[in-house]
């Protein structure tokens, strides 16, 4: 197909806005490939990036995406024009990267192949970050076995089962073996145990932890997809021996009642991607075994996928296209997005 070398894309505008405007079609590197996007899908760390001024004017907003192969640099493997692939990039920092618009760039082997019978729109939301910010908490910070493997028996916690990362962790911690404990709202429980949820308890419950505690008493290892508002110091609290949480922004234990025998870790899934970054005035390295790691666990995800082990978020879809992401980001920055996943097609 012929390639147009300008494209629509959602552009940081500066003042906590977006805009979008014509910019060129990004070119690949020699071991890039170019994906024509065909649907795209919201993380809440894209509309955060817009608010709190952490994109620069001019970069390109978005991380999930799914779409079709239609071209291939000349050190690219093991993929051909024409490929299904979903995956994501770090969007918002640059203004040739990101999955709100029509082309992206990529490396392939941070990809995952699309079986036919699953639409982009939930490959999309597959993506992504969710589904690898839970592989890469569970499987290479938190070391469960991995799924079809031999490992001892755990019980493990998702804090907020019902977030993306929650929902995808609950899937994979069960294929592991473990028991699975998570919290939610009442109206998502019944969603959590289909997932495969063990056990679920309300979050707002005031002795919810009282009450994990006391049911599962052998919890040694967490997942916070929280990380905010104390939530990290909750999940510590319902372990009955010493372990590990994984929290998603950094957590200062700076009052009293935490336990000194639960290590927190905390977990930014765009190290995956194999470069150094600078976040919330932190400078990140690249972490080559966390890009390691998630080249190796797509390969796994694809077959998961393919035999419906790994079911996608609850796809919501947004009218209008890429103008309709600001619709989006309004909609989950007043709290108004449950269990479910925005998403945007693309022509």
């Amino acid at each position: 197909m012929s390639i147009p070398t300008q494209m629509q894309a959602v552009i940081a505008a500066g003042a906590g806005d977006i805009s979008i405007e014509a910019v060129p079609v990004p070119p690949i590197a020699d071991n890039e490939i170019l994906v024509r996007v065909k649907a795209a899908a919201q993380n809440p760390s894209d509309w955060k990036h817009i608010a709190f001024g952490v994109s620069q004017p001019g970069n390109i907003v978005g991380c999930d995406y799914a779409g079709v192969v239609v071209k291939v640099g000349t050190e690219a493997k093991n993929v051909k024009l024409g490929d299904r692939v979903a995956g994501f990039v770090y969007g918002a920092r640059k203004n040739d990267l990101g999955s709100y618009a029509e082309y992206l760039r990529t490396e392939p082997d941070l990809t995952w192949a699309v079986p036919d019978r699953t639409s982009f729109e939930e490959a999309a939301t597959i993506g992504g970050i969710g589904s690898e910010t839970a592989a890469l908490a569970l499987y290479h910070k938190l070391r469960l076995a991995w799924p079809a493997t031999d490992g001892a028996p755990r019980t493990v916690l998702v804090w907020a089962g019902s977030t993306s990362v929650g929902q995808y962790a609950i899937q994979l911690a069960k294929a592991s073996g473990a028991t699975v404990v998570t919290t939610g709202s009442p109206h998502n429980h019944e969603l959590l145990k289909t997932l495969g949820a063990d056990g679920v308890f309300d979050y707002k419950s005031p002795t919810v932890v009282q009450d994990i505690k006391w049911a599962y008493p052998d919890i040694n290892s967490a997942l916070d997809c929280i990380s905010e508002h104390g939530s990290t110091k909750q999940v510590a609290a319902c372990f009955g021996r010493p372990g590990k949480v994984v929290a998603f922004v950094t957590v200062a234990r700076d009052s009293e009642g935490w336990s000194p025998e639960v290590e927190i870790e905390v977990v930014v899934v765009y190290t995956t991607r194999g470069k150094a970054f600078e976040l919330a005035g932190f400078s990140i390295p690249a972490l080559p075994e966390d890009r390691a790691h998630a080249a190796k666990w797509l390969v796994e995800q694809a077959a998961f996928v393919k035999s419906g082990q790994l079911k996608a978020n609850s796809v919501k879809i947004i009218p209008g296209g890429l103008h309709g992401v600001k619709d989006g980001f309004e909609l989950m920055k007043a709290g108004k997005v449950s269990a479910q996943k925005l998403v945007y097609q693309l022509a």
